[in-house]
């Protein structure tokens, strides 16, 4: 009966480790690892199944074989940890070791308790397997509790602990030679039929858990091994009170789980000082990420705006100079639209390092957005240094130096010693800031050799700097080197202009917050110091007057007369050019009465619209109530469209065009040849009227080469039925030389400079 018993289990043990086998072949990694370590330990518990059956008794050496099956279970066990997710990453090797502990030490602690009620060993040689046993049940309780995982996950887990359990029981039984002999049999064919099955459990990632969940989890791992080690003291000491003494195995289990909770202790402290690492480097990584721009590696807006209020307040405080450039690559849509996103980021990155290659190393430059950039000058504010890794326990100490900004101890006579070079005067300071604006200029023009390809990028410069003890907020001098930059754009692009707006200090002095004032919904313009000027546009073959100009032209009670390009570069970027566009239309429309009475004749006039307006609903009700308001015909006015910004959307621009038409109103292109107008807009959009910018039309000086582009344009517009107007005409042979070309008519200061409607001759 023996042997058969030991015959069915030798079948089922080669069953089952075929079984592993053949899952094992399907799968890869750590799946495929515990699935052979099962398989091979099987193979050996079934071979030592047939020694049992061939020898009487058996030798010694089958004991040993028993173990070995334990013994590739523990090994798949601390495998299978690899793949259970943990709320910190930690040292895979520490987490085994940990989770070996732990088994060790619930197991010592339950043995303690059981030693004084469990009856004497039949075969204490034989105490090894249930020991062995009941580690590995704890191993797997500790994995299925502390580690979550997926129900499939899991599956397989808590099969191979119910394998275990069967084992258990069996070696028990064997152990204290007690219980029916089936029993025990049953115990030996359940266990490799359980691992057989969880051999073949599906392979499914765990899904992603909550960091809350994880967190729990990961409390319960710390806190779990020590519940029975708690318990197991406080019954130990108890018996001992109670007057039964520690029996020698007792005392024995009872340093050996000390030493195991102190070995565990090591660990943790261990764990937490790589996760104490590794949370200072995330924030060191998290702080220069909320600070810097990811694509260049310089600062972004919110470090640039702290760097610059720091620099104003240490202005206001002891007069350090300070000043910003504010620079704008021109036309950098077309790098992208011709060569891809992937090569405007390359050279965005080349531009932030030619740009920090030409400021000083307490200059900070930072990449605000898109294709703008701007630089903090200043001789007041300690250089920002390199991230050093310091002790975590150790706290810096800061101390609040003189230029407000807090640096560490040890750094401050650094601080004081620059305090001696940060007083330069006021001219001086500009003249060296403008000086690094023009070699920043000049070096960004220089083309950008990326990947054997020439790329080439103009750049237009605003520079602002700040006089000693100004009260100006860090928005209010971007504002203004913003205004000069777009004054830049204006002019032609490609060079540096200098912030020349109104000085005084107080809350007034800001241009923008001004602007938005006096263009406030509800308000007058006029009131607030709007005005229109005309400037003539006459008939080159007798001088005669044909038409007028409209231009806006703004006095501020406070800063003064402001710059045309300075207010209307404000109004674009603020989205307040309509309400300018709007007052010069109906003011032109209510003096057109009074324009016919000075001519005495009815002329044309001619207001200009932004081209950023095409884009948007209201220009053609604006036009038709001017119109119906003022009772002047259509045909009277041309509307003019202004080239500083590039047409959004020309099907939806020459819709716009079209509309305004339909009512009997004229379009013309301002500044053709310049800026974004081309030859392809007189193809696109309905236009009547062609304006020449004056780079076109310098025929005096340029006769050859000016004569002709002219003469190409004049033919062009000729065919396609459309009228032209020479601009900057200021001396009689350019104005005679267009009229030669064949251009009808012109308009500069030859013939009279924009001027109110009561000074116009």
């Amino acid at each position: 009966m023996v042997v058969l018993g030991d015959l069915v289990q030798l079948v089922v043990g080669l069953t089952a480790a075929a079984t592993c086998l053949t899952a094992a072949r399907g799968r890869a990694g750590i799946p495929r690892r515990w699935r052979l370590l099962a398989a091979g330990g099987l193979l050996v518990w079934a071979a030592t199944r047939l020694a049992g059956i061939a020898t009487d008794p058996p030798p010694p050496v089958v004991d040993i074989g028993f173990l070995v099956l334990p013994a590739c279970m523990l090994a798949g066990l601390l495998a299978v940890a690899h793949t259970r997710p943990r709320p910190v990453p930690t040292s895979p090797r520490r987490d085994q070791f940990a989770l070996v502990i732990d088994s060790v030490l619930i197991t010592g602690s339950v043995l303690a308790l059981l030693w004084s009620v469990a009856p004497a060993l039949v075969e204490p040689r034989l105490a090894a397997y249930p020991v062995a046993d009941l580690v590995l049940f704890t191993m797997v309780v500790l994995l299925l509790t502390t580690r979550p995982d997926s129900p499939a996950g899991r599956r397989p887990l808590v099969l191979i602990g119910a394998a275990i359990i069967a084992f258990g029981t069996a070696d028990t039984l064997r152990l204290y030679d007690a219980g029916p002999e089936w029993l025990e049999a049953a115990g030996h064919l359940l266990g490799p039929a359980l691992i057989a099955v969880a051999a073949l459990s599906p392979v499914r990632p765990a899904p992603d858990r909550p960091a809350a969940a994880l967190l729990a989890h990961d409390w319960f791992h710390l806190l779990l091994p020590y519940g029975p080690v708690l318990v197991a003291g406080v019954v130990l000491v108890a018996r001992t009170i109670a007057g039964e003494p520690l029996t020698p195995f007792q005392a024995y289990l009872g340093w050996l789980g000390l030493a195991l909770v102190v070995t565990r202790q090591m660990l943790t402290i261990m764990d937490n000082t790589v996760l104490l690492d590794r949370i200072a480097d995330t924030q060191q990584r998290l702080q220069h990420l909320a600070f810097h721009d990811p694509l260049t590696g310089l600062a972004n807006r919110a470090l640039f705006s702290e760097r610059l209020t720091l620099a104003l307040e240490a202005n206001q405080s002891r007069g350090a100079p300070v000043a910003v450039l504010f620079a704008d690559l021109d036309d950098f849509k077309l790098i992208n639209d011709t060569f891809g996103h992937a090569m405007g980021d390359r050279v965005l990155t080349a531009v932030g390092e030619r740009m920090r290659s030409c400021v000083r190393a307490q200059d900070l430059v930072a990449r605000l957005g898109g294709d703008e950039f701007a630089v903090v000058l200043d001789h007041g504010v300690l250089p920002a240094a390199p991230v050093r890794r310091r002790s975590r326990f150790r706290p810096r100490r800061y101390v609040l130096s003189a230029a407000g900004v807090r640096v560490h101890d040890g750094l401050e006579r650094r601080v004081a010693a620059r305090r001696a070079t940060a007083e330069l005067p006021y001219p001086v300071w500009v003249a060296e800031a403008e000086a690094i604006g023009q070699r920043m200029l000049a070096a960004l023009r220089e083309p950008y050799l990326i990947d054997g390809r020439s790329v080439g990028v103009g750049v237009s410069v605003g520079l602002v700097a700040a006089e000693p003890g100004d009260r100006l907020s860090a928005d209010t001098l971007l504002r203004r080197a913003d205004a000069a930059m777009y004054a830049v754009k204006r002019r032609g692009k490609g060079a540096l202009v200098t912030y020349t707006g109104p000085r005084d200090t107080t809350p007034h002095a800001d241009l923008p917050q001004l602007l938005a004032g006096a263009l406030a919904e509800g308000g007058s313009p006029a009131a607030a110091g709007f005005e229109v000027h005309y400037q003539p546009i006459v008939r080159l073959a007798d001088s005669a007057t044909v038409a007028v100009e409209a231009l806006a032209r703004w006095t501020h009670p406070v800063a003064g007369p402001v710059h045309p390009d300075v207010f209307v570069t404000m109004a674009e970027r603020t989205g307040l050019v309509a309400a300018i566009d709007d007052f010069v239309l109906d003011q032109a429309c209510a003096d057109a009465g009074r324009l016919a009475e000075r001519y005495g004749r009815p002329i044309d006039l001619h207001v200009n619209v932004s081209a950023g307006r095409l884009g948007q609903h209201g220009l053609r009700d604006a036009v038709a109530a001017a119109l119906a308001r003022h009772d002047l015909p259509a045909a009277r006015l041309i509307v003019e469209i202004t080239e500083t910004l590039r047409i959004p959307d020309l099907p939806r621009a020459a819709e716009v065009l079209g509309s305004l038409r339909d009512l009997g109103v004229r379009v013309a292109l301002d500044d053709f040849g310049s800026g974004y107008n081309a030859l392809a807009q007189l193809h696109a959009m309905p236009v009547d009227i062609v304006k020449l910018d004056s780079t076109l039309t310098d025929v005096d000086a340029s006769p050859e080469r000016s004569g002709a582009l002219c003469r190409s344009v004049l033919a062009i517009c000729a065919e396609l039925g459309i009228a032209v107007v020479a601009e900057g005409l200021e001396t009689a042979e350019r104005a005679a030389g267009m009229a030669s070309l064949g251009c009808p008519m012109g308009q500069g200061y030859l013939f009279g400079p924009p001027a109110p409607l009561d000074r116009l001759s």
